[in-house]
């Protein structure tokens, strides 16, 4: 039954146009077989193709060390042979059968499909070609050989994504001047290496996502699919490929993206993945003589300029929306996508604001802007402003700044289109950094496929710093990736006045109770005072009960003080919290599984304790709850201070 509504549920999610693309795409299967017979393999990879000095990724080997591969929570070594069918966190090998028969949403017969899909990714083997590694090209090639074999054309799971062929096809576009050399010398895998390549190609570009699909995996896809063309040129169809693709890349960054440089998706995670997928494009055509257009770069530029306003100094940010520590390209185990995106945006840009967060030198500069990296040195450092006040309004993100302190509030939808696949129930959340870190903070996603009911936990609203009703989230979820009911959000109010700033919101999502409930907050930053006022009213005619969450970073040592406030202590500094305007009833919270609260997940399939605070109240008609959060520093908070209260 819950596979039947869940079916139910994404057919309502599509217009007529989406089902009827569906339903060809299902009747056109067979044309995958035809398609196999028609891979004109080249004979010998050097003709006709690119010099050394031509290819658009530079080789080199500083990407640092390379001891171990990490799968999630998994670790293997470098050298390590792996069986690319195998979940090895669930110890399930998938069947080696066509592709399209397999139901990858079945833990039952995939396991987890991340952990197979990761490893199909060969970023670890890119990462592995630009590592100081002695043996790298061995590694490489020994590892290539292997999938090769195993993985036939529409054989097994690591055909059932476009999206993970396009990265996979990406990461050989990266190591392909390692096996350059021995591809010219071995017949039978050079054969066996380009006509995998084609079926990568042909693939992406038949098996497309669109309509409510088409997100990330989208751009992902069109970047593989760009990438490829540009680096393996050996057919007819690579030409007609490589413009569709720079086509629809051109199309989908303004459309993902809104004027102000936020992903659609409303998840950081991805506004960084895209990132790296769109400057790879851009940089690997700029590189190849097929400069993409002013536009484009402009949408980078602002994309870059959001991301450098709600990051900290040292480069943490306010990880809200799913995340799946996924990757566009990876050169280096070293470099995050952030220090990746930032140090190749200012080269691009020449801009300082975005040197600062990456200073020292990337592979991935090193690698796509050979020529321009000479000229980092010259872009300088430049400073943050410390009394920033943005409403984003299209991509509804408010952003405040006093001193250090920096607040980004969520006024934003739940996520991009019908589906909102990566959006999380966390309207009118709000996130609060200090100095380096997020204090404050969103608690992150843990899983996709596996541990359903941790699934439900991270993306729901008890898990984000905003009022849950009735035990409810605000939206509906229909799936790991659907949601059958949103809630909307709405600005009522932005003020700035220098040392005052506020904004006022509402949201709907429970109105769809039936005693509906609007939810409306309005959040004021006094600067002069250090103080944050928080003030959430809940207009209703009858009884409800709500419950308001604080979220606090594991650095955050939280307690409660004899007259009730409570105090978060965290390196020097310290935040008071005060409830006013309603009785209510105010608990700390950690590491509860009943109910479930006081988690954190930094990364996939990892979680840990948090402090929670919980503030639960009846709510009778119009009723207000005031959440005074005081930034100054107490008298006397020291550790041996507190133990004596």
């Amino acid at each position: 039954m819950s596979k039947l509504r869940w079916y139910l549920a994404r057919i309502k999610s599509m217009e007529p146009a989406e089902m009827l693309w569906r339903a060809n795409r299902v009747t056109s299967l067979p044309l995958d077989y035809i398609r196999k017979s028609r891979a004109a393999v080249p004979d010998s990879l050097s003709d006709g193709a690119w010099k050394p000095d031509g290819y658009p990724i530079s080789r080199h080997c500083k990407g640092g060390d390379y001891i171990k591969t990490e799968i999630f929570d998994i670790e293997f070594p470098a050298e390590f042979e792996f069986d690319w069918h195998h979940d090895y966190r669930n110890e399930k090998t998938v069947p080696r059968k066509f592709s399209r028969s397999l139901d990858i949403r079945d833990t039952n017969v995939v396991g987890d499909i991340k952990y197979i899909w990761e490893i199909s990714r060969h970023q670890h083997l890119s990462a592995i070609a630009f590592s100081k590694r002695p043996d790298a090209d061995r590694i490489v090639l020994d590892a290539l050989r292997s999938w090769l074999a195993d993985n036939p054309y529409l054989v097994g799971v690591n055909w059932t994504s476009s999206l993970e062929v396009a990265l996979r096809l990406i990461s050989w576009a990266i190591f392909y001047p390692v096996i350059q050399s021995q591809l010219e010398k071995d017949y039978e895998l050079r054969k066996s290496f380009a006509a995998s390549v084609y079926f990568h190609l042909a693939a992406i570009r038949n098996h497309m996502s669109l309509y409510s699909s088409a997100n990330n995996h989208l751009i992902g896809e069109m970047a593989g699919l760009y990438v490829g063309a540009v680096c393996f040129p050996w057919w007819n169809e690579c030409q007609p490929w490589r413009v569709f693709a720079k086509g629809i890349l051109e199309r989908e960054i303004q459309l993902q993206f809104t004027s102000e440089g936020i992903n659609r998706e409303q998840a950081m995670s991805y506004q960084l993945f895209t990132l790296e997928l769109l400057l790879l494009a851009m940089l690997v055509g700029r590189n190849s003589g097929d400069e993409f257009s002013r536009a484009f770069s402009d949408r980078i530029r602002v994309a870059l300029d959001y991301v450098a306003t709600v990051a900290t100094p040292a480069g943490d940010l306010p990880w809200f929306g799913d995340s799946d520590d996924a990757r566009g390209f990876v050169l280096s185990q070293n470099e995050s996508a952030f220090q990746v995106v930032m140090q190749l945006g200012a080269l691009l840009f020449h801009e300082p604001q975005f040197s600062r967060f990456a200073p020292e030198p990337t592979a991935a500069a090193l690698a796509l802007m050979a020529n321009d990296y000479a000229g980092l040195a010259k872009i300088g450092l430049a400073q943050e402003s410390t009394t920033a006040a943005h409403l984003l309004q299209e991509g509804g993100v408010a952003v405040m700044q006093s001193g250090d302190w920096k607040l980004v509030i969520d006024v934003g939808p739940l996520g991009y289109t019908g589906i909102a696949a990566h959006g999380h129930a966390d309207a009118l959340s709000l996130q609060l950094a200090a100095g380096d870190q997020y204090v404050m903070i969103d608690s992150g996603t843990y899983a996709y496929h596996s541990h359903q009911e941790w699934r439900s936990y991270f993306r729901g609203t008890a898990a984000h710093n905003t009022a849950r009703v009735d035990e409810l989230d605000q939206s509906v979820t229909a799936g790991r990736f659907l949601w059958s009911s949103k809630a909307n959000t709405r600005v009522t109010e932005f003020l700035n006045d220098g040392d005052t700033v506020r904004i006022a919101a509402e949201q709907d999502g429970y109105l769809r109770l039936s005693d509906p409930v609007m939810h409306r907050r309005a959040v004021t930053l006094d600067r002069e005072r250090a103080v944050i006022l928080v003030e959430d009213t809940f207009a209703c005619k009858g009884d409800h009960d709500v419950e308001i969450y604080w979220h606090l970073s594991e650095q955050v040592d939280l307690r409660q003080l004899p007259d009730g406030t409570l105090l978060g202590q965290f390196d020097d500094r310290a935040m008071k919290f005060s409830f006013s305007g309603q009785s209510c009833e105010v608990s700390i919270v950690r590491g509860s599984e009943s109910p479930t609260l006081g988690w954190r997940s930094q990364a996939f399939n990892r979680k840990h304790p948090i402090s929670t605070i919980r503030c639960a109240l009846r709510a009778s008609g119009n009723t207000t709850l005031v959440t005074k959060i005081d930034l100054t520093q107490p008298v006397d908070c020291t550790k041996d201070s507190l133990n004596r209260l």
